[in-house]
């Protein structure tokens, strides 16, 4: 049956009077290495004869396509065949009549600039504007579509690509690829999107992909055209000749870029964007020394990956103790281009009552919008701190007004012969000490170094009843302070801490306090504080050997008794 069939529609094709062929250029100027596309459509049986072509041009990416229509009651049959040629020489180039069945094409001419011509290259306020797609009359069912949003973009700049594949057939399976360009690195970004399109009147599904791609080097970057090879739902004659599929194919046009150079008055680190913001999101107007406040950054930018962007930070003044979290980043995308939100916490523990100063640190970067340095800087921060207890009750010293002037040096203390006598008298204080010494060595009894009662009293210990109050509150920072101030002497550090402390249990727990506080949530702080409070439910339990006197060495003295 089919093979009737078949000879039916031979002997249709065969008849001269039904013979149409044409044949266009998407475009009659290109520059040399670019693609253009040449289309015929013809009712003709037979693929088009090539060879023409190739002494002239590279011929790459054949793609056709049928159709069956009713012409006056009979049936008919248009094919359509695509071809993408690349010139190989510049010049006014002669696309040769070409051989379709019992049919021939007509010459074409093709203008053909240099790879370096300035007329092929665009304008400069092109460059900065995103590209449009290419002409979408007279495509066929499947066609692409590229998009940059900066062709005239600087070194290591983010920029979006997106690619759009548009197809009016059914399909069934394939592949669209965008190789990675010299000089540039090329990376996939989100899902693709899905949609429906119209275009030149007829429906299209449309599958758009994204790609960031940042260049590594200035001068003129190609991006390699994307290219689809797949398969869709045949026709009648698919089914009749073939295996009932159609093998689709379809390529875009490369993209140039001119990629510039650093600016010489750029900050570093380099940082090219088209937006930044650093926002406080959230700051108290008042605290308690002593007692944790807690600030919020947040850090918006457009073109950059959270991987380029600098650490969020934040001073403080008045002796205050700042503890970083872990940031929450948020990383999206635009056509391609990064977007990205940085959000971070900090824990302000106040040491002393009065004005306490917050700055975010500010970030340098550079506007590619308008060609300038910019700087992104938050709102100082002022936080009335009312008094705490214990040692976070007294002010911080200050000096007198009179010790804070500058110092005004008398003429004479700048005279050269002024500071070679104190050279000298500093020698013989020297030699006197060095002799002292060698005398005291040859003393038998050596005279105990007497105490000083008029020495400072260092700060009262807290007891018990504050370590309560800190552990209720559930203030990780306060608990870490209050511990420090029961030992006695205080402890300078936690770790100094934990060297004081008899139960192993306790030593836990304050490894498990400093995870959760600078360990960025290696231990969640309900974790610690649960543990805080099971170990230190009765008190520290300090070492009772801490003021014993230490062990005798197995060294033999320095200086032996005689």
């Amino acid at each position: 049956m089919k093979r009737g069939v078949a000879l039916i529609m031979l002997a249709m094709f065969a008849m001269p009077a039904w013979a149409r062929t044409s044949v266009t250029l998407d475009r009659t100027r290109v520059r040399q290495g670019d693609a253009v596309m040449l289309t015929i459509a013809t009712d003709q049986v037979g693929a088009p004869d090539y060879s023409a072509l190739r002494s002239r041009f590279r011929v790459e990416d054949v793609a056709s396509e049928r159709s069956v229509r009713y012409d006056n009651g009979s049936l008919a049959v248009d094919l359509r065949y695509r071809v993408e040629l690349i010139a190989l020489q510049p010049g006014i180039q002669t696309i040769p009549a070409l051989v379709v069945g019992r049919d021939r094409t007509q010459p074409l001419q093709l203008e053909v600039t240099a790879a370096g011509s300035a007329t092929a290259s665009p304008s400069p306020q092109a460059q900065t504007a995103p590209q449009q797609a290419q002409p979408v009359a007279n495509q066929g069912p499947v066609f692409i579509q590229t998009q940059v949003d900066d062709r005239h973009p600087y070194v290591q700049q983010s920029v979006g690509v997106t690619v759009r594949l548009l197809y009016a057939t059914q399909m069934l399976d394939g592949s669209l690829d965008l190789e990675a360009p010299a000089g540039a690195s090329l990376r996939r970004v989100g899902e693709d999107v899905q949609g429906t399109e119209e275009v030149g009147g007829r429906s299209y599904s449309v599958i758009e992909r994204h790609y960031v791609l940042v260049p590594d080097r200035s001068g003129a970057l190609t991006l390699p055209a994307a290219r689809f090879s797949g398969h869709g739902q045949g026709g009648f004659f698919d089914d009749v000749f073939g295996d009932g599929r159609e093998n689709l194919r379809a390529s875009g046009q490369p993209q140039v870029l001119q990629v510039r150079e650093t600016p010489a008055n750029a900050p570093q680190p380099w940082l090219p964007l088209r937006r930044l913001e650093l926002q406080v999101a959230n700051a108290p107007t008042a605290a308690t020394a002593g007692q944790t406040a807690v600030v919020t950054l947040r850090m918006q930018a457009d073109g950059a990956s959270a991987a380029q962007l600098p650490e969020l930070m934040l001073t403080a003044d008045n002796d205050a103790q700042v503890y970083p979290e872990a940031p929450t980043i948020d990383d999206r995308d635009s056509a391609g281009r990064p977007q990205t939100v940085v959000t971070r916490r900090f824990s302000v523990v106040p040491a002393h009552p009065g004005a306490l100063h917050l700055q975010a640190a500010p970030v340098q970067w550079w506007n590619v919008a308008n060609d300038q340095p910019a700087t992104a800087q938050a709102q100082p921060m002022t936080v009335n701190v009312a008094p705490g207890t214990g040692a976070f009750a007294a002010p911080a010293a200050t000096r007198p007004a009179a010790a804070r002037e500058s110092t005004k040096w008398p003429r004479w203390l700048s005279s050269g012969f002024v500071w070679s006598i104190a050279a000298a008298g500093i020698g013989l204080l020297w030699i006197a000490s060095l002799a002292w010494v060698a005398r005291r060595r040859d003393m038998r009894a050596a005279v105990p170094a007497p105490s000083n009662p008029k020495s400072s009293a260092p700060l009262l210990p807290l007891r018990n009843k504050d370590l309560e109050d800190a552990l209720g509150s559930g203030d990780l920072a306060r608990i870490a302070q209050t511990l420090q101030r029961m030992a006695n002497p205080p402890a300078a550090d936690l770790d100094a801490l934990k060297s004081r402390l008899q139960s192993t249990r306790q030593v836990d727990a304050i490894d498990a306090l400093q995870a959760a506080l600078w360990g960025n949530g290696q231990v969640a702080p309900g974790t610690a504080l649960a543990s805080l409070r099971q170990a230190f439910r009765d008190g520290p339990q300090w070492r009772t050997g801490a003021t014993a006197k230490p062990a005798k060495s197995t060294l033999p003295p320095l200086y032996p008794e005689h």
